[in-house]
């Protein structure tokens, strides 16, 4: 793992319970929408850094099965006792499975790995869906890289979008939104979201 990611959680083993709570309250709802639309009752998700279990708890509310994954150990642990179910400590460099999922979300998850990590990461997350297997993503809207409290933030637009997944046979992209933040405090700041399919 590079530097740039690891720093990132050493950031969250300190701000934890911070982090959790303001995540906590963050209404996703319409991007539930869009992602869920595309799956079947019986689904099985994967929730790709499931932070405070936000998501996962949406999802299972909905009798979907979810998979919680995430790398940080503080954070892991206050989403377990949220959720009431087990999370488990891992990343994208973890993922590794074959043709298992229906849906991976990968909600504000996947922005501190560099660009050259993503792009890879795009591929372990094609293998790891079934066909015709939904992946959403999302990262700060934008075309330059930036640090912030001792994070690297990996930034995208439409353009570094469509050419990272250029780079992945058989995950297309079905849909990109752009959204304002949701949080009170991040006025004029925005975010880009992903909806993507496995082809093949």
């Amino acid at each position: 793992m590079k530097s740039s990611y690891l720093s990132a959680q050493r950031f969250y083993s300190e701000k934890a319970e911070t982090f959790f709570e303001e995540t906590l309250k963050i209404d996703l709802s319409p991007s539930y929408e869009v992602f869920l639309e595309r799956l079947s009752s019986d689904a099985l998700i994967l929730d790709l850094g499931c932070g405070s279990g936000r998501d996962s708890k949406n999802f299972r509310k909905q009798g979907y099965s979810v998979e919680s994954w995430e790398p940080n150990e503080k954070l892991a642990c206050l989403a377990e006792s949220y959720l009431d179910f087990a999370v488990k400590r891992a990343s994208s460099y973890e993922l590794t499975s074959f043709n298992k999922y229906h849906g991976i979300w990968a909600s504000a998850s996947l922005l501190h790995l560099d660009l050259e990590d993503f792009c890879k990461t795009l591929n372990s997350i094609k293998n790891a869906l079934k066909t015709r297997g939904v992946f959403y993503t999302s990262f700060k809207w934008g075309s330059k890289d930036f640090c912030r409290d001792g994070r690297f933030f990996l930034v995208m637009n439409e353009e570094r979008l469509f050419h990272c997944f250029e780079k992945v046979d058989g995950l297309s992209i079905l849909e990109i939104r752009k959204r304002a933040d949701h949080r009170s405090d991040r006025n004029g700041e925005y975010w880009l979201e992903c909806i993507a399919v496995r082809s093949s």
